[in-house]
Parts: C-alpha cells; structure tokens; sequence
C-alpha cells in the first residue's frame, strides 16, 4: 500500500497447531488502523472497534451505537447505509457495546461488496449527524400521557431487571468499586437514560471517537480490490482531530464489601449465586489461558467435580455451574450456578412457582381436591432441610452460606490433589485444545474478531501501545501448558481462587418486584403527564421528530448506491454423496470438506412412539449422557470384550465422553434446547464431534450409552429436579415464553392419535409431568426403558457424515454399524428390523393449526418482564419444497414454489433494518424488535414483536403500515426495494453453508424438504427468485399478508406484558391467561 496507508506489521495466527492464518496491520495517517486476518471462507466480516468506557448510568456507549446508524456528515439520509449494506449481499449493518468497548459489524458474501460499504460506514461511525430529532425516537421521549418510549429505553427497560443483568451489576460492583468504569452500566438504566441529552451524547463521541483510536479488523479472502478500496476512502472521512482517549484503567483492588444480596422480578423459586475473582493481565496469556482451562475442568462437564457435588448429586443445590474468564481489565473470572432453589425450594420438589397470573386469581384457582392434598402433603425428604451433604437448603441464598459451600469443597479439590488423578488437567487441556480447534474450523472469524479485539481494548486502557498477536501462538500455549506438572495447577487453584480475594453475589426472586415496579412507572408517567402543559403540541413535536428521522431515499441517492457483481459469491467447497446403508441404517448421507473433524448427526423417526412414552422425551433426553451405564457380557470395554457385567457410573460414563468427543448431545427434533418446539419434532437426534481417530471409540461410547443406559431413580430424581429449575428460567424470559405460548395454541391436537410431541414436552406439560416424576422417580424407570426399546427398533434410521476428503466413508459407515450391533447383539431386547422404508427422509407435513372459527386473542402477564412481547400467527400453507419425485428440472421449470418466494422476497423488503416495518415500530420508540416471519414447516405466517415499551402501540402500527403499503404499493415495493431484498436473500444462502456443520445440517434439511443434494436445493431458490416479480409479490401480499391485520381472518394473537399493562381496545377482546391456562 502507498499514500494513506502503511505497513505497520506482519503476523499469523494459529488456525491450528499445524495450521496458520496470514494477518497484516496496516496504519493510516490519522491513526486508524486496519487488521487483515486472510481466513479462506466465504464470508467477509469487518468490525470497526471503538473503545470506550462509560462515565455514569446514562448509556452514552450504547445509546450512541444506536444513534450512528441515522445518517452521517457525508451520506446524511437516514436508511442510506442499510440500504447500500443491503444491496451488497448482506443482511445490513450492526453493533454491540461492551464495558470497555463499542464495535460496528458487518458481514458480506464478497470482497467487492466489503470493499462498497466501508467508506459509508467509516464516515457513520467518525462523523454522524446526531441530531435532536433522531434522539427523540431512537433514545428517549415521553408522549403527552407521560408514558416512556424509545429503542433504546425499550431495550433497556426488558433487561435491567433480569436475574443476569442484576446480579452481572452488583458483581462488577463488588470486584471493581462502585465508582470504577467496571462498575457502570453501560448500556443504561431506565431512570438514568430519561436524564441524558443528546449534547451529552455528542461530547461523548467527540471524546472517544476519534479516527486516532479506531481500529478496523476484517477477515475473509482479501485480497487487491479491498486494499484499493482503503486507499480509496476520501482522507476528510478519517481526519482526526487528536482527541486520543487513551487511558489506564486503575487496576488497585477496592475496600468494601466482597457479598451482596440482590432482588430480581420473578414468582418461583429458585434463584442463582455468582462468585468472581481478579485475575491476571490479559497479556499473561499463559496463565490466563490456564485459569481458562482449570475452571473448564471445574465445571463443563458432568462429571467435573463443581457439578458431581452441587449438581449432579442427590439433591441438588442448583441446576447448572459454569465457569469462565472474562477479557477486563484486568481479567475477572467467574463461577456461576443457576437454579439454586430458595427458601424450601419449592415445596422441596424443585417445584419452579406459577409466573401469573391473573391478578383476581387465587394460587390453588382450578386445582382439584386431590391435588391439593397431595402437594399438601409432605414428602419424607422434606423432614429435613439438610442433604446428605449437610447443606441447609433454606439458607442457599443467604448471603456467604453458598460461599462457605463453595470453599470447602475448593479446599477439598486442592487437598486430594483433583481426587488424586494425576493426569486430570493433562486431560482437561486436550479437551480444551481440541475445543478450540473446533471453534476455529466452525468460526474462524468470529474467534478471530473476539481475539484481537481483546487485544485493541488492552492496548487503549493497559499498556497505551498498540500491539495485537498476544494470542496468535494459542495452540503453542495449549501445548506447554500439557507439560506442567500437578503442582502447577495445585498453586494457580490455590493462587487465584482459594487464597484470592473472593467475591458472590446471590440473586433472590421477589414475587412483589413486579408490583412495586409497576406502581413506580405509572407515577413516572404522571409525573411525565404533569409537566407537559399543551398535550397537542407535545405530540406535534414528537410527531415532527419521527417525520424528520424518517427513511426517505431520493431516487438519485438510490441509483448511486454501487451493486457487487453476483459471480463474487462463493460457497464452502464440498462434496455431497451416500455411502451404502446397512444394519439399523435406512440411509448414509456423507459430506466431505476440509475439516479435521468427523461430525455424526444419528436421526431416529419418533412417529410410532406410543402416547403413554412422550411425555418422558424430555427426562429421556436429559438421562442419555446422564446416567449409569450397565454394560452386559459381552460388550466391548476398554478395548475388550467382557465376560461379566459392568456397572460404569455416569461420572465415569461422562469422562469418558469427553475425552472422546469435542462436543455430543441429543434433542427432540433439530432443536437442540428442551422444552422448545422443533419443525421436526417427530424425530430424536443423536450428535457427536470427534477427531477421525478416536471415532470408533466415541461411537462405541455413544451407542452403549444409548442402548445400556441405567435409569436409576437416583440419577432420574436428580435430572428432574433440575430440568424444572431449568424451567422455573425459561419462564422468567419474556422471548422464550411467548415461543412456547404460541407454540402450544397453534399445534392441536387431533382426535384418535397421539399428541404431537412438541405439546408433550412443551414447559407447560413438562412441569407438571417433572413434578409428577420428582414424586414417584422409581416408577418412571420403565417408560424411559421402552422409550429406548422404541428408538432402537425404529425404521427409518438415517445417519449423516462430515468428514474429510481423506476419510473412507464407507469405513467410518461400517464402524457405526459395527458397534451398533455389537451392543444389539448384547441387549436382551433386540429384535432385527425386518423392512426399512424407501425413503427415510419423508417426514410427513401436516397442518396442526386448530381449526377456529374466530380469532384466538390471549393476553399473558409476567412478573418476570417489564417490557411486553407479542405475536400474531395466521395460516399459510405455501411451501418450498418440490410438490412430488418427479424429474426435478422438469418441476422447477414450472416454477412451483414462486408464491413462497415471493412471499419470501417481500417479507424481507418489509422487514428489514431500517424499511417499513422498522420505521413504523421501532422507528416510533414503540419496540426494540419487529418483524414478519415465514414458517414453512408449521404452515404459519407471524408477526413478532419484542421488547415493546408499548406494545399496543406497535401492533396498531403494523396494521396501519399493512394498510398503507395496501394502499400505495408503488411506494414500498419497487425495482430497488426488491434487488436490495433479494441481495440480503442471497447472502442468506451463502452464510447458511459456510462452515463443514453448517453444511452437514443444510444436507439433512435438504433432503427432508426432498432435495437430492444442497446444490440442488440452492439451485431451485437461486431460480424461483430471479423468476418472482413485482405482481408476485403483490399477490402474496394480498393473500396471506393481509390475513395479519384482517379482523375475519381466525389469527392467533398472543400478548406478553407485565402484570400492570392494559391493551388498547383497538386490538380487540382479549381472554387474560395465566400460563397454567395456556
């Protein structure tokens, strides 16, 4: 490079311990730099990275990340920079802050398309127009009622009061000193938020976002036209004016307290604890990458020694522990449990409370006598509050009672020298490397981004030079670190967590938060209302910020927005085929790719699974990996067959695992969460991730774990108590239960056969079957025994393999099918299967929409949530898919599928960042999230909206804009709307086959949808979209968009909002629930 830009450095990154990822800093004049990390994939990312810090609670990082996107000095129309993102084959700009840190992002499918946006975008962040009107809408305003709106108070309002964001607060509090940059929310508290101005938001940006201080990291293929492009940036964009935010971060520890007790907005009973240190600089990579490696072993797997005693136990004391090193200056660590019951627990069942509720409704409302009775009545266990191990359960949450748990068994680790296996961190660092070498094949840039990212923040806020690579030898680190001896590890144990300052922090759930929370909102609106003197005048101002703020590209801005030439994409070179399927399999899907990995998806059909074993899918799923082992006679073990029986715990079992696998799981459906609807939750799925080298013996682990699984009623108790603290956290997340609310009003079920799956281990049924089990676990044992004996006997088996091009895939084939039977022939119940279908990946479709007769409307309250959640889900049986196994050119040159891309395409040009859906919602202040969504596999079209500060306000604005674009078609729907839609549409496609798993999945999608191979399938959506046309897309729009807002249609509305919250009658009559009456 020459004129604007020097070299400044050379480096490589480790892509693996063999493997190396060319990077170059270069340096502009003005101070900015720019990282180029050549990772070979198909994708671009650049992220332009802003350290900052925040001064207060106002929010000035967060609220200025916001602000950036609405014009700037030289592209001055709000929408300009989507626009030309959009139309450069992405799927628009973004940007997250952190507490050190702001960074703007973006990902495209070519370097020409990179190479467009990023002067637009440089100018965005150095010099946008922040003007009133824009803070008006996008940050903070009050109508003439008083009631609060603004994208980034709505987004703030759903989060500060969360169990996490609480205790997260009080933590860094407690670590850094209330007064320390650590210590203040970046993001902003509601209260602070309403104070700050746009003056100060705009001396704040004058403060920190200098080119000086910027740095831009870009991954991909570049190559020539990109750095052109940099040279190419007109030198006034990245002109600094020496404002040079530099500056150390103290780092002296503070006086005061190391405990808190915090309250959360919640009605169950379970809540969490935290517990953090100070660790080292983050350039002691060394021993930071250690401390990484200790806690991982702490607490990552089931058998991890935090787990066995406060998880996994008898009864357990939480549900979860997790343990992890944050990049702060300096770094903090964290371990954290989920799911610690409170006060009795729950009636000790682990019972996770009702999160209601209808306000004129008592608890026991609707409960028959014998129910009554029996959770009245106590259970032995409940004699004592006290476990085998002493802990008092009652007292979990009181604050140093966990702590003292936590140093115990911390000093009992140190003391049995990790229960006197000497090898158990060697094992722990082989895992945690072959971890990262996953994380680097499957997210190269995104690991990448994160890691020199770590390294930009520290150079502007610890050593005030500029240097990356700290970590760019990672694999080498990993490598030394399999060399230390125990003693090492016994003195980091002792050094960092046991003798160091120690900090907790414990989140209590309060039932009455809720209501105070509310009383305190409506007298801030009456204060608001109070002050505002002439109400049509107010609104008028409001009104002329949104118009002024508005989208509203001229046609000549429009026609210079530069388009990349669509031959630039590119795709993950591989190779699809089928290996000869034999023993349980129906079929063999192979994909090789450059990978070092083998990846193994085994999917077993569940459409003949009985109705009395579906509710125990889930306890199934959780048990799998979980449980004892009974190896019979005759299995393999250890590299030899036994000749009598052997009892393998399921600690044993799970350390096993994962010293074979990089990752393994199991789901009902593709879904990989339980208690979540799956578009295919008629199958169960069985995944691992192995090197090819230990394959065989990973798959040997898997099978006997799924075919000689001991489903002992301690294990069963204990897995159950805590799937329903899991659920007593679902339930507290406004998202995740609206997903289940409309999940379980859309899927009826239908008289003379079973009830679908996803109703069955739904969290509404879950709960109360998990009590059910928590009551009688040994009886339980059965169903989970013949759930096994249905999912080994099922035809219709398909497996799918990723590989290398060097792997045999027939060998890898044969090796599964070899150890399956060998665990057949070993189990007592085995009986060969006799036929197999013709065609395993024909999973039936069926329409599960209840057949109503006039529109189903439910308002949920949450005392969880301050912000409402809504969705509106009408019928729509397009579908993509090719409509029969005819020759497949001939189907797709009668264009089948045109309507669902069409919908598709106009979908996205409603939706997108900044177009019309975003401007009427979010544009307003009304809601941080809005959009349609297209589920084809549940036959449903949805609006969706979430994070609302007025969520009437925003449903009553989709309508109005579905009427509007109704109206005036030729506004919102032309030539370049549609190429910018179809121009984020295609790097859909590219960013959906990106990586080897990525792949792997789009081949079992691909074939479930009846296409041959993903080539194909991207064929017929690259086809069907160059054929959709402007009159397609108004005659969808016509016919299933206009369902959403039409009062006829029988649409199922689902309203999430805090308890205090009244939906405008506008909306129509809505039945009020509690989520027991879903």
């Amino acid at each position: 490079m020459s004129k604007q830009f020097v070299k400044e450095s050379e480096l490589s990154y480790q892509k693996s311990a063999h493997s190396w990822i060319p990077t170059t800093v270069h340096r502009h004049t003005s101070g900015l730099r720019v990282v180029q990390c050549k990772v070979q994939q198909p994708i671009y990312t650049l992220a332009i990275y802003v350290p900052t810090l925040p001064e207060n609670d106002t929010g000035e990082p967060h609220t200025l990340e916001h602000l950036v996107f609405c014009g700037s000095k030289r592209f001055a129309h709000r929408g300009y920079l989507d626009a030309l993102a959009l139309c450069n084959f992405s799927q628009g700009t973004n940007a997250w802050t952190y507490e050190d840190v702001t960074c703007y992002t973006l990902t495209t499918a070519s370097e020409e398309a990179l190479a467009n946006v990023m002067a637009a975008y440089l100018d965005h962040v150095l010099s946008p127009q922040l003007r009133d009107e824009q803070f008006v809408t996008e940050v903070y305003h009050y109508d003439s009622k008083g009631r609060e709106h603004g994208v980034v108070f709505s987004e703030v309002l759903g989060s500060e009061s969360e169990e996490a964001e609480v205790g997260e607060r009080r933590m860094l509090q407690l670590l850094f000193g209330e007064d320390a940059a650590y210590a203040k929310s970046f993001g902003g508290l509601t209260r602070s938020v309403a104070q700050l101005t746009n003056a100060e938001v705009a001396e704040y940006h004058k403060r920190f976002y200098d080119a000086c201080n910027i740095t831009m990291v870009v991954t991909g293929p570049v190559g020539a036209r990109f750095e052109q492009a940099l040279e190419d940036i007109p030198p006034e964009i990245l002109h600094s004016s020496g404002h040079d935010s530099r500056r150390m971060i103290p780092i002296n520890v503070p006086e005061g307290p190391v405990s808190a007790r915090v309250l959360f907005a919640a009605d169950s009973h379970v809540g969490s604890v935290q517990f953090g240190w100070r660790g080292p600089m983050g350039s002691d990579v060394e021993t930071v990458t250690a401390l990484e490696i200790l806690l991982e072993y702490l607490t990552e797997e089931a058998s991890s020694p935090l787990s066995m005693r406060f998880v996994e136990c008898k009864r357990p004391v939480a549900s979860s522990v997790v343990g992890y090193v944050k990049q702060s200056i300096p770094t903090t660590m964290f371990i954290g449990f989920d799911g610690v019951p409170y006060g009795d627990g729950g009636d000790s069942e682990g019972e996770s409370g009702d999160e209601d509720e209808s306000d004129d409704e008592s608890e026991d409302e609707g409960k028959s006598e014998d129910e009554e009775e029996e959770e009245s009545e106590p259970e032995e266990e409940d004699e004592s509050k006290s476990d085998e191990s002493g802990d008092d359960i009652t007292r979990l949450l009181d604050e140093g009672y966990f702590a003292e748990l936590l140093k115990i068994e911390l000093e009992r680790i140190y003391t049995t020298k990790f229960d006197g296996d000497a090898q158990a961190l060697r094992r722990a660092v082989e895992q945690y490397g072959q971890r990262l070498a996953k994380r680097m094949e499957s997210h190269a840039d995104d690991t990448l981004q994160t890691t020199i990212g770590i390294d930009i923040v520290a150079s502007h806020f610890a050593t005030g030079k500029f240097a990356v690579g700290t970590r760019a030898r990672i694999f080498d680190v990993v490598a030394e670190l399999a060399q230390r001896p125990i003693e090492y590890w016994l003195e980091l144990l002792k050094t960092w967590l046991m003798d160091a300052r120690t900090c907790h922090v414990c989140t209590v759930p309060d039932a009455t938060m809720s209501a105070r929370l509310d009383a305190e909102r409506q007298q801030i609106e009456e204060a608001n209302a109070a002050t505002v003197v002439d109400a049509a005048a107010h609104d008028q101002r409001i009104a002329l910020a949104v118009e002024a703020n508005r989208v509203d590209l001229p046609a000549t801005v429009r026609a210079g927005i530069p388009e990349p030439d669509a031959g630039g994409t590119s795709a993950l070179p591989h190779t699809q085929l089928c290996a000869e399927a034999h023993g349980p399999l129906a079929a063999v899907q192979v994909l090789r790719s450059d990978t070092q990995f083998v990846n193994v998806r085994l999917h077993v059909p569940m459409a003949a699974m009985p109705e009395a074993l579906r509710p125990f899918l889930a306890l199934f799923q959780g048990l799998l990996f979980n449980t004892d082992v009974q190896l019979p006679v005759g299995a393999v073990h250890e590299g030899a067959k036994l000749t009598e029986p052997l009892h393998v715990s399921y600690a044993a079992m799970d350390q096993q695992l994962a010293e074979l696998t990089t990752s393994r799981g199991s789901s009902v459906g593709m879904g990989v969460e339980p208690f979540v609807s799956s578009w295919t939750d008629e199958v169960f799925v069985v995944s691992l991730h192995t090197t090819p080298e230990k394959y065989a013996d990973a798959v040997r682990c898997i099978v006997q774990a799924i075919v000689f699984g001991s489903f002992v009623t301690e294990r069963i108790s204990t897995v159950a108590q805590n799937l329903l603290a899991d659920i007593a956290q679902i339930k507290r997340d406004g998202r995740d239960v609206l997903t289940a609310c409309v999940a379980r009003l859309s899927a009826q079920d239908q008289v003379g056969r079973p009830r679908w799956i996803t109703n069955h281990v739904s969290l509404f049924d879950q709960e109360r079957v998990l009590r059910q089990v928590m009551r009688d676990a040994a009886s339980v044992a059965v169903y989970l025994d013949e759930i096994r004996r249905v999912l080994v006997h099922a035809p219709g088996m398909f497996l799918s393999l990723g590989m290398s091009d060097t792997d045999d895939a027939q060998q890898l084939t044969n090796t599964f099918v070899h150890e399956w039977q060998t665990c057949m022939d070993a189990y007592s119940q085995y009986v060969p299967i006799s036929e197999q279908p013709n065609d395993p990946f024909a999973i039936p479709r069926e329409s599960r929409l209840p057949q109503l007769s006039e529109p189903l409307r439910v308002h949920v309250t949450l005392r969880s949530i301050q912000a409402s959640f809504a969705a509106i889900c009408v019928p729509c049986a397009l579908r993509e898919h090719p409509p029969s196994e005819a020759d497949f050119d001939t189907q797709l040159a009668r264009l089948p599928a045109r309507d669902f891309y069409a919908l598709q395409l106009l979908l996205e040009l409603l939706h997108r960042t900044d177009g019309p859906l975003f401007n009427a919602v979010r544009g307003m202040g009304l809601a941080y999230g809005a959009y349609f969504e297209l589920r084809e596999r549940q036959g449903q079209l949805m609006f969706l909206c979430s994070r609302a500060s007025n969520v009437s306000g925003a449903i009553l604005a989709m309508r109005a804009l579905v009427e509007r674009v109704g109206e005036h078609w030729d506004e919102y729907v032309g030539a370049f709307e549609v190429a910018m839609a179809r121009s984020a549409l295609v790097f859909s496609a590219v960013d959906e086959q990106v990586t080897p798993g990525s792949v792997l999945m789009m081949c079992v999608v691909s074939a479930i949808d009846g296409f041959a191979s993903v080539d194909l399938r991207n064929k017929w959506r690259a086809a069907h979209l160059r054929a959709v046309t402007i009159d397609d897309m108004r005659r969808v729009f016509d016919t299933y968009v206009r369902r959403l807002v039409d009062p006829q249609v029988p649409a199922i509305h689902v309203v999430l909002t805090p308890p205090g919250t009244q939906l405008e009658p506008e909306l129509g009559s809505f039945s009020r629930r509690s989520l027991n009456e879903i």
